[in-house]
């Protein structure tokens, strides 16, 4: 009984009854107004419920550690992205910007289902809303997935330049086999802006032998990646080997999974 902070208990009694739990555990009961009751049963019944609190918050921050990835893990170029929702993802009636957002949203379903293992590929002239998409599609599955899962939205530019700079940082966060490992073990990636590492240089649209050892070290520990590109399957080709390219496209063409710009415009450049 000393385990137990009931002020009550200083003035209970022994009853002649015995609890049905702890067989040799006399009842107690504190007065005439009150049943009589097992100090252990209550007890237990305590710990029992702390427990479940303390459980309850764990699972909780471990929950939400998983959904925090997203913000936490991501490299993005562009805060604004943050804002992007298929909500406010405009399109016009009967366009193809409004027939792809209805078609992304769909992918993103079957993204909740774990077992859907397809690379989705976004491509389209620049300013058409591919990163919009991806992002919105990103942030669907990672809100609503069940149980909880990781999920990053990398910009492939940005990925590359933190990688080298980790060169003469040997201490930075951003080594080429910490990002292969993150990026390789979430359960759905968004690289955004694949290709334009290669477009960059004026010498030679090839992408370098080294970025696209990164780039194979993530995909080929992947079966769920959503790419966007301003590039087409042709180009793409004259940019990186095969064997890169058969990791960008699992399951893409069985899975009806591109998602194409070819009529829209950039909506970036109609500012005056």
């Amino acid at each position: 009984m000393e385990d137990l902070s009931f002020n009550l208990l200083n003035q209970a009694d022994l009853t002649d009854e015995y609890c049905k739990i702890h067989p040799d555990q006399k009842l107690v009961r504190v007065g005439n107004e009150h049943d009589s009751f097992c100090t252990l049963c209550v007890k237990e019944q305590r710990e029992k419920h702390l427990n479940d609190l303390v459980l309850k918050g764990v699972l909780s921050n471990y929950h939400r550690g998983f959904r925090d990835v997203l913000r936490k893990d991501s490299i993005i170029d562009d805060e604004d992205l943050w804002q992007a929702s298929f909500d406010n993802y405009e399109v016009n009636s009967g366009t193809e910007a409004e027939a792809n957002l209805k078609k992304a949203r769909q992918i993103a379903g079957k993204y909740l289902n774990r077992d859907y293992q397809a690379n989705t590929i976004i491509t389209g002239n620049p300013g058409v809303g591919k990163s919009h998409l991806a992002i919105s599609m990103l942030k669907g599955v990672n809100d609503h997935i069940k149980p909880n899962a990781s999920c990053l939205f990398v910009s492939v530019n940005e990925l590359l330049r933190l990688i080298k700079d980790s060169f003469n940082h040997p201490d930075s966060y951003y080594t080429e086999s910490r990002m292969v490992d993150l990026l390789g073990k979430v359960s759905l990636l968004v690289l955004d802006d694949l290709g334009s590492e290669a477009s960059f240089k004026r010498d030679n649209r090839e992408a370098s032998e080294y970025v696209q050892q990164v780039l194979f070290g993530v995909l080929n520990k992947r079966n769920r990646t959503i790419i966007t590109t301003n590039l087409n399957s042709d180009e793409l080709s004259k940019i990186y080997n095969p064997k890169l390219l058969s990791r960008m496209y699992k399951g893409v063409m069985k899975n009806d999974g591109i998602i194409k710009f070819k009529e829209t415009q950039d909506k970036r450049m109609a500012i005056f």
